[in-house]
This record gives structure tokens, sequence and C-alpha cells, in this order.
């Protein structure tokens, strides 16, 4: 069996035969860091690993080639004629040469569109090729139009076990993925206890991973997911003000049970993962920076 297919049917079992072991406590609260086993959490790199080139396909396989990362996240949107690349904002000029939301140009236009680097968007379909046997992939849906031919291309890819996508906390994109197909893996976003209600009530195991907040994702809201055989995804960067500039705030994730850290520092949370101790100058410098960051979920 390829590795990444072995990693990713792992990833969606352990939900609900892991659940029992971590949370066997009377209190329901997860173990601490040191006793967790490893293996039980994944590190996925925000973008492709936020601080070096944001999804750009150099950055993608840089991560991939190191092993600090288990998924790569990203984003799509659609061309006008229904091409598919990887590309975070909903306006073409904030990050690379050209203008408007990606859906106004034609497949032609998007592809001379340049990066700040110089990179082209990369499209969906190669990072698929690259990724394939060598890591999972993490795709948020940014628009409706884009469900349907990024299913498709990870379909035609043979890649439906190896990619899950993201629907945020719009249950209209999650009933118009599973319209398109009913064995792609999904995450969505719950913002409150009405949300993982509505999350359990689909019966659906393929919606596999639930993300939340880092203050919403309370142990009792994650053993409650894990009981129902969910997976947790967290935005670690929200644990601290410096959005793991210096170092990561994968530990954060870890301690509270979470399955999935979504960092911008993969190799910092790719460390902390591994439960040493840190030193006690090092330890002193990470409780300085592990400070809420409130600036909002831009994701």
């Amino acid at each position: 069996m390829p590795k990444t297919k072995a990693l990713l049917i792992a990833l969606m079992l352990s939900g609900t035969v892991g659940a029992y072991a971590k949370y066997s406590t009377p209190d329901n609260l997860p173990p601490d860091i040191k006793l967790r086993p490893l293996g039980r959490t994944w590190v996925a790199a925000h973008r492709g690993g936020y601080f070096g080139l944001q999804n750009v396909q150099r950055q993608f396989d840089a991560t991939t080639a190191t092993g600090d990362a288990d998924i790569l996240e990203m984003d799509l949107h659609a061309s006008r004629d229904g091409d598919v690349f990887v590309y975070h904002d909903d306006d073409l000029s904030t990050k690379s040469t050209c203008h408007g939301a990606p859906a106004t140009l034609t497949t032609a236009q998007v592809s001379q569109c340049r990066l700040r680097a110089g990179d082209p968007l990369p499209r969906f379909d190669e990072v698929l090729a690259h990724a394939k046997g060598r890591i999972i992939v993490d795709a948020e849906f940014k628009t409706m139009d884009v469900i349907a031919p990024a299913i498709a291309l990870a379909t035609r890819a043979n890649m439906l076990d190896r990619v899950y996508f993201q629907t945020g906390g719009s249950r209209d994109k999650y009933a118009a993925a599973r319209a398109v197909s009913k064995d792609a893996f999904l995450q969505f976003k719950a913002t409150s206890d009405d949300d993982i209600d509505w999350v359990i009530a689909q019966h659906d195991p393929k919606l596999a991973i639930v993300e939340m907040n880092a203050t919403f994702a309370t142990p009792e809201r994650i053993a409650w997911l894990h009981q129902a055989g969910k997976l947790v995804s967290v935005n670690s960067w929200r644990y601290q003000v410096l959005e793991e500039r210096l170092t990561a705030s994968c530990d954060q994730t870890f301690r509270r049970g979470i399955d999935i850290a979504v960092t911008n520092n993969p190799a910092s949370c790719s460390a902390q993962r591994d439960p040493h101790r840190y030193s006690s100058g090092r330890q002193a410098l990470r409780d300085f920076l592990m400070r809420p960051n409130d600036k909002g979920d831009n994701d």
C-alpha cells in the first residue's frame, strides 16, 4: 500500500480507534504531550509553509522534501472556463500581476499571471501530480464554482483517498461537494455547538475532519467529536501573537488532543511533535511568545 494512502487511511480511522486511548481519564481531558504516542497527530503546512513562498509549487516541493509536514494545505479558485488554480485571495491584484477575481479570467489569462517572486499560479492538477505518493493534500474550496472541477481532478488523478477538501463553515458548499461525489473526504468548520450537532447528524464518515478556532476547541468539544469518529483541525498560529514567526505553537494543539495542526512553521511544528523537553531558556522564550492572537480568522 502506498505510504500516503496508508497515512490518510490511518488519519481518517484514528478519530474512532484513538478516542478511547486519548480520553480515558475520568474528566475527559487530553493527556500531556509527553504521554501522547507519536503518529497520532499530523502537521499540515499552511499554504505550503506560510513564511516561505505561499501557495507556490516550489514551496510545496521543498516542504514535501524535508519531511516536516504530513499534509500540504492550499486554496483553490476556478478560472472562467473551469480550470483549477491554487490561490488564496478573491482578487488576483493582492498577490499577483493580474487583476480581478480568478473566475473572471480564462485559463490562458490566469496562466500568464505571476506571483510576487515570479512564479505562476500552480495548477491543481500539477500539484496533485507532484504530491501523489508523497504527501496528503488539504485544499480549500474558496468559491462554489471550483467544487466540481476540483473534485473531478482529484478523481481523475486517482487521489480521492489522498486529498481532503475544506468547505469552510458553508453547509451549501458541503451539499454541493456531496452532490458531486460521495467519496470525497471533506472538512467542515464549526463555530458553534449547533455546527457540531449538524456535522454529527449527517452520519457521513467521509465528513471526516472538523476545523475549530483555538478558543472554541475546548477539551470537551474535542472529545465530543472524537467520540463521533471525527478528527479535529486547528490553525496552530492562533495560539500566539507572532503567528509562529520564531517558533511554532503546535505543542499547544497537541496538548489539547487536537489531531491536525495547521502551521505556518512546519519545521518547528514537526519538532514539537517529538515529546522531548525544552531547555529552560527556550521554554521561557516560548512562554513569552504564547500570547493569544486575536487578529481574526483570515486563513
